[in-house]
């Protein structure tokens, strides 16, 4: 049986895609037999059959869980990474034993002393001019607060799954989401989680922005050119742009909005250019980088601090969500 599998490993890899399938189908059927032959496909991550590996062992699902931690006790040595990796995905930190959650500790730990920064994503995030991460997880009720690099951050709040059911004796269903805080970045903490923004944006800008604080929204949303930017001060809204609102501007433009647009009295008018700012500037892009700072420029911020992740319910700590993070 070894010698079969080994044939159908070797055909998830180098066959053509329609052999790659039949084999991916075989091996998902074997369930736990095939493990250990999976796994050294994940230790290569340009590798033709590291995804092929995923998908099956994430097929085989829970019953692949006991033979991982076995392997994480018991080794092959060559096979303990690729297992984390596979338990991580599979069931979260829930199915890892003390020891390894302690190492991953250390391992973040250890990075952070000379993470370098890296720019990140542009999608849709919240900018905080506060420096106390203290003021964040207080404002967003936000528990089980650890530190995190930034890619282990980015990985959790917006690459894997971040948000989860759960409910409470009597109570109807809820959910808990991660939420990632970044260092300080000229003055600017930015804030991400892609479900917990997406749902609670609005409540969250309004929350972060109560304490004499400015907060705003970003979104850019590339598939159906959505743009949104909203700032919040003092507990309200301020300014807003919505490109499907409805209306699609709230407040008074501000300072920066009021330098661009144009005077038709002006001798150097552009009606084109007038037609952009004539109400107000609609990129996100664009509006932080004149009143917080872009994600794709932190590189070059003046850094402070480290990031933090967490969570938005007590009774749901980080290890119920699944996905193999990125130190």
């Amino acid at each position: 049986m070894t010698d079969d599998i080994r044939t159908l490993i070797q055909e998830l890899c180098e066959a053509s895609p329609e052999q790659s399938d039949a084999a991916e189908q075989a091996l998902c059927a074997l369930g736990t037999r095939a493990v250990h032959e999976l796994l050294p496909l994940l230790s290569d991550p340009t590798g033709p059959g590291r995804l092929r590996a995923l998908s099956c062992l994430g097929a085989i699902g829970s019953e692949a869980v006991p033979v991982l931690q076995r392997i994480r006790r018991e080794g092959p040595g060559q096979l303990r990474r690729p297992a984390l990796e596979a338990l991580g995905d599979l069931a979260g930190g829930q199915a890892l034993e003390e020891r390894d959650l302690r190492a991953v500790d250390r391992l973040v730990r250890i990075k952070l002393i000379d993470e370098r920064s890296e720019d990140l994503p542009i999608g849709r995030w919240i900018a905080v001019n506060t420096g106390q991460v203290d003021d964040i997880v207080s404002a967003l009720g936000l528990h089980h607060t650890r530190p995190a690099t930034v890619e282990m951050g980015i990985c959790a709040a917006v690459e894997f799954e971040n948000s989860v059911e759960f409910h409470r004796i009597d109570q109807p269903m809820e959910h808990a989401y991660r939420v990632f805080i970044t260092p300080q970045f000229d003055g600017w903490r930015l804030i991400y989680g892609d479900d917990f923004i997406n749902d609670h944006w609005a409540w969250a800008v309004e929350k972060l922005s109560s304490r004499g604080k400015q907060a705003h929204f970003y979104l850019v949303d590339d598939f159906d050119g959505a743009n949104v930017w909203w700032v919040a001060q003092n507990g309200s809204d301020r300014r807003g742009y919505r490109t499907y609102g409805d209306p699609q501007w709230v407040g008074e433009p501000m300072d920066f909005e009021r330098s661009l647009m144009v005077d038709e009295d002006d001798p150097l008018y552009d009606a084109a250019e007038h037609a952009d700012y004539a109400e107000g500037v609609t990129d996100p892009e664009s509006v932080a980088s004149w009143i917080s700072i872009p994600p794709n420029t932190v590189s070059i911020a003046e850094r402070s601090d480290h990031g933090w992740l967490a969570v938005t319910h007590q009774e749901v700590p980080h290890e119920r969500f699944k996905g193999a993070l990125r130190i």
